[in-house]
């Protein structure tokens, strides 16, 4: 080995001693970058729209992320970050079918693509050349705790309570109208109550299970579920529905030969692998095999007139009652005579069905139907509706447009907002089309 090759074995591993992984993750947070020198292992330029909101769970390190291409393609998906492009294999990431949406491997040395478990191969890019700066004045800024200079960030004291609620109020309405089309345009492939019920299930897979659930909905249908538990009383129907919905899942408990047995009873059936399931990190409140036994008693409650039927009656009868039409969706854990922190499905669950399921599906049946009353109430319930509870969309967007901002976003519909701008806009970097954006822009051109 020559002493200039030396000289560079030292310098690399120095240069790999000073960035460690949190640096890594704020440079790629912040994109502290040349966005000029940002290139993949293939010579391929990319330019970078939306890093991704970073990942605090297992899985790849940012989610979520918007990439443009040289070629003019746009990427949508995840982004791992690591020191090296070797770590990808030392880490063991190609066999774990988490980071197969993943459409870039970040590292700091190293261009090596990497394989997924899929088979799909991602370029890997290097931050090493593509700094904004030196390393010491990357690491400096990096090390700031500042609010990132985005167009909209104290918004709410540059256009007033009264014009921010309007933005807010319209945002959430073109939300739920956006819903109630999709669900408009599943009813015209799938039967009605079909639609409905994937829908609530896919409700409460919450975000890390809401694909298998989905699954779990296709294969095991409404019509299979209700024929099967059709002229059972409510217990049977619980029995029967927890069974099937725990068995297809893959998740019945072992050693209870009852539920087996009614599980069989459906025939050689291919229910889901465990590995289908996120369950790393989630409370047991939250698992997966609690939520579909507030499923079957959910599915059940609604046994004798039918899921469709239930739900459509209980938004045309609730008016202005929103503890009822949040009643009929909460079931109180087994063996509990309310519905409190043991719920199988509690309040909040509740909540983010009615806003999210119920209320936009029933708009859109009503609109199919011309039952234009049951439109207008579904669209009534929606703008007078509460907030549920704060997730990082609706925090992180919140704390942007300003200290009071948490004031302001007192409505289902006002949150509904925040989440539709963050999707829409936010994440793809579409500032100029947002309405939120523009109206800033307007602001800051008539006060010049």
């Amino acid at each position: 080995m020559s002493v200039r090759q030396i000289g560079l074995r030292w310098h690399t591993i120095d240069t790999i001693d000073k960035v460690d992984e949190r640096l890594l993750v704020r440079i790629w947070a912040r994109q502290l970058v040349s966005a000029e020198s940002l290139a993949t292992g293939f010579g391929e330029k990319v330019h970078i729209i939306y890093p991704g909101k970073e990942n605090r769970d297992s899985g790849p390190d940012f989610l979520g992320a918007v990439i443009a291409t040289e070629g003019g393609g746009l990427l949508l998906g995840d982004v791992e970050l690591h020191l090296r492009a070797s770590d990808w294999r030392s880490h063991g990431h190609g066999r774990d079918p988490s980071y197969n949406g993943l459409i870039l491997q970040v590292v700091w040395e190293g261009e090596a693509p990497v394989v997924l478990q899929s088979g799909r191969t991602v370029p890997t890019l290097s931050l090493q050349r593509c700094l904004s700066g030196s390393l010491t004045a990357v690491r400096y800024w990096a090390s700031l705790n500042t609010m990132p200079p985005e167009p909209c960030y104290d918004a709410l004291s540059r256009l007033g309570d009264d014009e921010m609620g309007r933005l807010l109020d319209e945002a959430g309405e073109e939300r739920f109208r956006l819903k109630a089309s999709r669900f408009a345009a599943a009813m015209a492939g799938e039967p009605l109550s079909q639609v409905l019920y994937q829908g609530i299930m896919e409700a409460l897979g919450y975000t890390r299970n809401k694909e298998p659930f989905q699954e779990l909905a296709r294969r095991s249908p409404l019509a299979l579920l209700e024929n099967v538990c059709r002229d059972k009383d409510y217990q049977g129907r619980v029995t029967m529905l927890r069974s099937l919905l725990l068995g297809m899942a893959g998740l019945l408990p072992r050693g209870d030969a009852r539920m087996e047995e009614v599980w069989h009873c459906l025939g050689d059936r291919e229910p889901l692998s465990l590995s289908s399931w996120h369950l790393f990190r989630v409370r047991p409140e939250n698992h997966p095999a609690r939520r579909l036994t507030g499923a079957a008693h959910l599915l059940a409650r609604f046994g004798d007139e039918g899921l469709l039927e239930g739900v459509l009656r209980l938004v045309g009868e609730s008016c202005s009652d929103i503890g009822r039409l949040e009643a009929g969706f909460m079931v109180a854990g087994e063996g509990c005579r309310y519905a409190g922190r043991r719920a199988l499905i509690g309040q909040g669950r509740a909540r983010e069905i009615v806003v999210n399921i119920a209320l936009p599906f029933a708009f859109a049946w009503a609109e199919a139907n011309s039952e234009a009353s049951l439109a207008e109430a579904a669209l009534w319930l929606y703008r007078i509706y509460p907030k549920s509870g704060e997730n990082e969309i609706t925090r992180g967007l919140t704390r942007l447009l300003g200290s009071k901002a948490s004031g302001l976003v007192d409505s289902a519909r006002r949150q509904q907002g925040l989440i539709h701008l963050d999707r829409t806009f936010c994440r793809q970097r579409r500032c100029g089309e947002c309405s939120l954006g523009r109206r800033l822009a307007y602001v800051q051109e008539i006060s010049c």
